[in-house]
């Protein structure tokens, strides 16, 4: 008998090293990186992830498999004088296919504190009959800093961009997200003469697309997991005469809508991207009367025109879907939200994101908030609306 050898060459995806040369911000007087600071690359492939320290003068070295892949960090750096500064950085959907240095400029966040998105409640639930409901759906608003803020003239509203599965159309020349956000279907703003509705520190209020107790009125689901009859406000849009009207619970002021014959204020079950904000001198009325605060889609044949606000108003911003994919792409400039949250279990699973918890000084949650959703947030949670965590998270 005789004796063959078969050579078999096994197909073995090439590796690559590739050097992130993360920057700090013009003016930033520290030149030094802390030793806590780390990059994490995401497999867009696989959503396999790995994470690398960044040297004292700014460089993270991986050795990666070809593929797509985002790089991102958050970290905390002091200047000279110790007082901290939070940093976000981003890169998305990078192709790497050959050794490779790419720059990660840094952008310094707004940490001073005030009203964030505590929880948002996006997916909805399943009926009996194996249909979507998001009648239930809910935004949680918690003052989030150590004083009293007043939650008249605040604004919500969804980005036009209700997909990610291609690269928003708002931007300009080069490719770059517009200054200006384009909000879609109905903007709503809190009523009141800028005092009538105190938030205390660690307190919250709700914003439900429909004020009842969605697990047992008649009109409702079953298997949804919220009663949100205690809800603080609601979004009623009169106009279409087709809308639930809760009489307990006190209805938002309709500041602008696209569209006139919807009637329900509803967010992407697979992901919306939602700011929270102010019109200069809490004024919308005349904000919608200028004509230069509008405009259409680019590169659009339709009519519509869009409600425009300046990065400047945002309160809070926070990006909804799952970005660790391939062909996925960002709405929120990375200022506003350097990452993203999402909902594992897809739409119709009855789960919420929520932000972490920081520290918890007394009975008052600070939740965690850099800007930057991949970090910040929890996801695949039970709605809990007005219901704070016990424990530290991380």
């Amino acid at each position: 008998m005789g004796l063959f050898l078969i050579n078999c060459k096994e197909n073995v995806t090439p590796s690559y090293l590739i050097t992130v040369k993360v920057n700090y911000p013009d003016g930033f007087t520290v030149t030094d990186f802390p030793v806590d600071a780390v990059v994490t690359a995401t497999n867009t492939n696989n959503t396999r992830t790995t994470t690398i320290s960044v040297t004292s003068d700014g460089y993270a070295i991986f050795e990666l498999v070809e593929g797509n892949y985002n790089f991102t960090t958050s970290f905390v750096a002091n200047d000279n004088d110790g007082e901290e500064y939070i940093f976000n950085g981003i890169i998305s959907n990078y192709s790497l296919i050959s050794e490779s240095e790419v720059t990660m400029d840094l952008i310094l966040v707004d940490n001073t504190g005030g009203f964030i998105f505590k929880e948002i409640y996006y997916a909805g639930s399943v009926t009996d009959e194996d249909k979507g409901y998001y009648s239930d759906q809910f935004f949680e608003i918690y003052n989030n800093s150590g004083d009293t803020l007043f939650a008249d003239g605040l604004c919500i509203a969804l980005h036009e961009s209700t997909s990610t599965s291609s690269l928003t159309a708002w931007v300009d020349d080069n490719g770059e997200l517009l200054e200006r956000i384009p909000l879609t279907f109905q903007t709503w703003i809190v009523p009141g003469n800028g005092m009538e509705h105190p938030i205390l520190p660690g307190e919250s209020f709700i914003i439900a697309q429909d004020g009842i107790d969605h697990q047992t009125d008649e009109i409702g689901n079953p298997n949804s997991p919220v009663n949100l009859s205690n809800a603080d406000w609601e979004t009623y849009v009169e106009s279409s005469g087709k809308d639930l009207d809760a009489s307990a619970v006190p209805n938002l002021t309709l500041v602008y809508t696209t569209i006139t014959t919807i009637y329900d204020w509803t967010a992407s079950s697979l992901g919306p991207a939602t700011v929270l904000f102010r019109l200069p001198d809490n004024d919308w009325v005349d904000y919608v009367s200028d004509a230069s605060n509008f405009m259409t889609k680019p590169g659009s044949s339709r009519s519509t025109e869009y409600m425009m606000i300046d990065r400047s108003f945002v309160v809070d911003a926070v990006e909804c879907a799952k970005f660790d994919a391939e062909e996925v792409y960002k709405r929120l400039p990375a200022e506003l939200d350097a990452g993203y949250t999402y909902i594992e279990a897809g739409n119709k699973s009855s789960l919420s994101v929520r932000r972490k918890a920081k520290m918890i000084i007394g009975n008052r949650v600070i939740y965690k908030d850099t800007n930057n959703s991949s970090e910040d947030f929890l996801h695949d949670l039970t709605p809990t609306p007005g219901v704070n965590p016990t424990s530290i998270e991380d």
